[in-house]
């Protein structure tokens, strides 16, 4: 099972959210080598299913602001998700840049950087609900359940997963204010929580990290020197490049 409490050189595990998508466009390839040249320890990135059951990598559940064509990726087959083009809206450089195959993704990063994959299911309507079945079929399959987390705002997402596959790490997100941390699992058997940083504070990390969970905090407000100090067990970044650990640590 992967530890997200494992630590480098002192310092908490840095993921590269969707990942280096300040540099390229989120969720592609391209910017997923961006991050692991950029020195991530993992990738964070998002699942959906296509009409025709591919296990897809997106986390928009509209399609039309990155590539023009309205609709939810389960509404157009894993050929017609591959010929729209993810990469213009960001920039010229990109243009034509492919909707990875969660397949693809997984024979690059073995053994080379680690995934932490996000089930996406649309509110209020759900998606098919086996998106986790399929997702942990292929990790088996590869032979990645030690480079794998699973993370979903979706307590029903996680709570399949775990029963599925227990072996496999899995952190439950939540972006609210809350008086116990511990009431987030609601019976989940996970081994993370991920709270938002914005609404986190450092005895709730302290209280994550008591119950032996790591704290694996998500979200868009990022002070690298107080989250250190408070002990996060992962930092999240747009440019896993841009962190200077040595800057961050000696402050």
């Amino acid at each position: 099972m992967f530890d997200l409490r494992t630590r480098k050189n002192g310092r908490p595990l840095l993921v590269g959210h969707r990942g280096a998508m300040a540099v390229a466009p989120e969720n592609t390839m391209a910017s997923f080598e961006a991050a692991l040249a950029g020195g991530a320890d993992l990738i964070e990135l998002d699942v959906q299913l296509s009409s025709d059951k591919e296990i897809m990598i997106v986390h928009d559940f509209d399609l039309a602001y990155k590539t023009g064509k309205s609709g939810r990726p389960d509404q157009f087959s894993a050929a017609e998700l591959r010929a729209m083009d993810m990469g213009s809206h960001f920039g010229p450089a990109f243009a034509g840049a492919q909707m990875p195959f969660l397949h693809e993704v997984l024979a690059w990063a073995k053994g080379r950087i680690g995934l932490m994959i996000e089930f996406k299911h649309e509110p209020p309507l759900y998606s098919d609900d086996t998106l986790e079945e399929r997702t942990i079929a292929m990790v088996r399959d590869y032979g990645m359940q030690d480079e794998v987390v699973f993370i979903s705002f979706d307590q029903f997402a996680l709570q399949r997963a775990k029963a599925i596959a227990p072996e496999i790490a899995a952190s439950y997100v939540y972006i609210a204010r809350v008086l116990d941390p511990m009431a987030q699992l609601s019976g989940l058997k996970v081994d993370a929580l991920s709270p938002a940083t914005n609404f986190m504070t450092a005895d709730e990390v302290k209280r994550i990290q008591a119950a032996g969970l790591a704290c694996s905090p998500g979200g868009l407000w990022w002070d690298y020197p107080l989250l250190l100090e408070w002990g996060v067990d992962s930092v999240s970044a747009n440019d896993p490049g841009s962190i200077n650990w040595d800057e961050i640590m000696n402050r």
